[in-house]
């Protein structure tokens, strides 16, 4: 018979995947849990946030002098927006409470006389077979 002890090549596979995980787990724990790696990633988020910081700075700076809005512009430009908004649909609310039914026109459409004019029909001219 053909030979019972070769193993499946996935399978093979899968062993070899699952060896190289747990050794990566286990260097990166190891090397993770240093106080040196705590302090370069506190060193690096403080240096990532600063830049941040001042690249908006500057791009403020360059949207100003093409006269062109910033976030904070437009975000304030859009808070404006929805609060004259919010006190549009107070008036109108204030307004439709205050008039009566009848006067907003709705109801004159409905009493207009009714249409009695008819237009003329069409009928086609007869013609003489002759």
């Amino acid at each position: 018979m053909a030979n019972d002890n070769v193993k499946d090549p996935a399978a093979v596979f899968q062993d070899w995947v699952t060896q190289w995980e747990r050794a990566a787990d286990q260097f990166s724990n190891q090397f993770m849990g240093t106080d040196e790696f705590s302090k370069s990633m506190n060193q690096m988020q403080s240096f990532q946030l600063e830049f941040q910081r001042g690249f908006g700075e500057l791009m403020a700076k360059q949207l100003a002098n093409f006269n062109l809005p910033s976030r904070e512009d437009i975000l304030q430009l859009s808070e404006d927006v929805r609060d004259i908004d919010r006190r549009l649909a107070r008036i109108e609310t204030s307004i439709r409470k205050l008039t009566p039914a009848d006067a907003t026109g709705e109801s004159q459409r409905k009493k207009s006389p009714p249409r009695t004019k008819k237009p003329a029909s069409k009928q086609p001219a007869q013609q003489n077979p002759e």
